[in-house]
């Protein structure tokens, strides 16, 4: 539960920091079923524990992060769509790699269907059978 609030009070931050910089240093996109908020993606630099777990290799990446569906609208495409949107908005902006973390093990295999196996697996990194897993995505390769 804790955690859970830390995680929301970092993500209110990060949209915060997208409306003050006019998506300048956080980027959030929004799928919307009519007023209705539905899914989210954002990027911004690549999160502390991202660094840390890579011993700062991917410090320069772009992190792909605050990627969530409501729950009566995931498995029919708008998590995907929300990602094509991001890519082509990566490709307008000359940004060739991206990061992508999870701890979630939900996420994690939706993560592994998409990407492959993770560059870096963190075993055990939450608690014993949790896991965190990190990927460093070619956008090239994704298109």
């Amino acid at each position: 539960m804790i955690l859970s609030l830390l995680i929301i009070k970092v993500k209110e931050k990060y949209l915060e920091s997208d409306f003050e910089s006019k998506g300048e240093k956080r980027y959030f996109l929004i799928a919307l079923d009519g007023d209705k908020i539905i899914g989210s993606i954002e990027y911004g630099p690549a999160s502390d524990l991202i660094c840390d777990c890579t011993n700062n290799t991917f410090k320069e990446l772009i992190e792909i992060g605050t990627v969530f569906v409501h729950l009566d609208y995931q498995r029919i495409g708008v998590g995907n769509l929300l990602f094509n949107k991001m890519y082509f908005t990566f490709q307008n902006k000359d940004i060739e790699e991206f990061c992508l973390d999870s701890g979630y093990i939900s996420a994690q295999k939706i993560w592994k269907k998409k990407f492959g196996e993770p560059d870096y697996l963190l075993k055990d990194y939450w608690d014993e059978g949790y896991d965190h897993m990190i990927w460093r995505i070619k956008v090239s390769e994704r298109v």
